[in-house]
């Protein structure tokens, strides 16, 4: 199995497409959009100034890719056939795709709310600590200075309006920026083999 199936797979299954019910918006397109550094801490993806204790995962050391599920977004005041995109599902496979695709995929999301809103950022702790210190209302520079560049490009013809950023040259941790407009909540799924090793998480921003 390739991993663009899987992918699509995932999305069948944890964001089926209408009149299906799903909590979860449905990807429009799939892309690599890097690999996410992970060291000695959990990683979780949030908005640092809304969530609160966001949920965390516990993935091996190492870097892990990290594809992102987008969908088209019209900002207020924009252009409606303007190609803008807002994420709505991140994927980071541990496994091979055939490995994953022969789990048990049946496993409860989370039971309450991890709220996000405009941009979420996918990092570990040590990323964080090195963000430090953030604005008063609690965003990280980075943060402001990425959403700002997201901005400025404008519409994509590419759906790739995230940024990867390195926050600690030195052991390579980074963030990835996401827009997630429209969402207020993520929720998310781990996919595990039969001694409940870490195969797959899969993270999704719901309205």
């Amino acid at each position: 199995m390739e991993m663009e199936e899987l992918l699509w797979r995932l999305a069948d299954n944890y964001a089926p497409a209408r009149p299906a019910y799903s909590v979860a918006t449905r990807p429009t397109w799939f892309d690599h959009a890097g690999d996410l550094v992970v060291l000695n801490s959990p990683i979780t993806w949030e908005t640092p100034w809304r969530t609160e204790g966001g949920f965390t995962h516990r993935l091996p050391v190492g870097s892990h890719p990290v594809h992102v599920g987008s969908t088209p977004f019209t900002p207020d005041g924009e252009d409606p056939d303007a190609s803008w995109h807002t994420v709505s599902m991140v994927v980071i496979p541990l496994a091979e795709p055939s490995r994953i695709a022969a789990a048990d995929w049946n496993v409860p999301g989370y039971d309450d709310s991890h709220f996000i809103e405009d941009y979420a950022v996918l990092w570990g702790e040590e990323a964080m600590r090195a963000s430090l210190p953030h604005d008063a209302d609690g965003t990280p520079a980075f943060v402001r200075d990425a959403r700002d560049d997201i901005r400025a490009r404008g519409p994509r013809q590419r759906q790739d309006n995230w940024t990867n950023v390195v926050l600690e040259q030195e052991t390579g941790a980074n963030a990835f920026v996401l827009p997630v407009h429209d969402a207020d909540y993520v929720t998310g799924w781990e996919i595990v083999d039969d001694q409940s090793n870490l195969l797959c998480l899969v993270l999704a921003a719901c309205e």
